[in-house]
């Protein structure tokens, strides 16, 4: 049985020497590289995959792994403000089979809350209600792919003591996304300053990493 658990100790000779602030292997940390939830599942699915796929691009799983989020689709190397406003803002299909389950499950729940209650339930209120919380789920989208790009090219490093050029350029890319104020400035202080310090940092380090 495999037992591994990222950690430093489980790490390249390489990741260890320049990957020294604590935040890079925080299970946790939402701005580290590995955690968020969507940074430790692309993570933990990419060295499963990379077993038996030694040879393939590491962008192969990222796009496999888009595919099976069932994200509405964007252009993973955008840094326009303009086009990223569109995708995080623009109203959104649930057609995740899983939200689509969590979506009814919901409305049983409400449905029997308002029978105990008395009440009649408004099955046209909800879908209403659930519609337009579908706006604001453009920048989870965005984020969630951003997260494992980020993990992806940081695990290639860890795992393998080398990251790919063209996985390194996009793992650059989606970090400076994230810095952008469009997206920074959807953080709150104090939090806000520390993403922006440990995303900064991570921009460096890919730098060093050959």
């Amino acid at each position: 049985m495999d037992n591994y658990e990222l950690s430093r100790e489980t790490a390249h000779p390489k990741a260890k020497e320049i990957l020294i602030d604590d935040f890079y292997w925080s299970p946790i940390e939402e701005s580290g590289p590995f955690g968020s939830d969507d940074g430790s599942d692309a993570f933990y699915g990419f060295r499963q995959w990379r077993s038996t796929n030694k040879s393939i691009s590491p962008l192969k799983f990222l796009e496999d792994l888009f595919i099976s989020w069932e994200y509405p689709k964007f252009n993973l190397n955008e840094l326009d403000t303009a086009k990223i406003h569109s995708y995080i803002s623009a109203r959104t299909s649930v057609e995740n089979p899983e939200i689509k389950e969590q979506m009814k499950t919901m409305m049983e729940h409400f449905k029997q809350k308002a029978k105990e209650e008395g009440k009649e339930f408004d099955e046209k209120q909800f879908k209403e209600m659930m519609s337009s919380t579908s706006n604001n789920m453009g920048g989870t989208y965005l984020l969630g792919q951003d997260n494992a790009i980020i993990s992806v090219g940081f695990g290639q490093f860890v795992l393998e003591g080398k990251i790919d050029a063209d996985l390194k350029t996009l793992a650059k890319t989606a970090i400076n996304r994230e810095l952008l104020p469009i997206l920074i400035d959807r953080w709150e202080n104090p939090y806000k300053q520390t993403r922006i310090d440990q995303l900064t940092k991570m921009l460096a380090v890919l730098d060093k990493m050959n």
